[in-house]
């Protein structure tokens, strides 16, 4: 009897320690786990930040191609004012260019008719 008590304890022992072993392989594979998911949500932060620095990036560049923009704008303004300006100073010397001409004409005319040139 004493030899069957025995053996029904080391029974109970044996599935105590292999239960015991599947609990530690159990705790062994949530402690992986738990470290991969922090190593998951550092990665996923990491991208996040990244994700924020290249936003800022990109609010930054906007903000300079706004600022070429306004440039472009002002210089194209003093462009079109300078151009109005030259047009203005190239017609001015073509009414005197013409002036002049019909002014000489008027002269080699009363030259030639032997008027008084003045």
């Amino acid at each position: 009897k004493a030899q069957a008590m025995l053996e029904s304890a080391q029974a109970a022992l044996n599935e105590a320690t292999a239960r015991a072993n599947e609990a530690a392989n159990a705790l062994r594979e949530a402690i992986a786990a738990e470290e991969a998911a922090k190593a998951r949500e550092a990665e996923a932060k990491a991208a996040e930040e990244q994700a924020h620095a290249r936003a800022e990036e990109a609010k930054a560049s906007e903000e300079q191609a706004h600022a070429r923009k306004e440039e472009l704008s002002a210089k194209e303004s003093e462009l079109a004012a300078a151009q109005s300006e030259l047009e203005a100073a190239l017609a001015e010397l073509k009414a005197q260019e013409e002036a002049y001409n019909a002014k000489t004409k008027e002269l080699e005319r009363k030259s030639e008719e032997g008027g008084v040139v003045s």
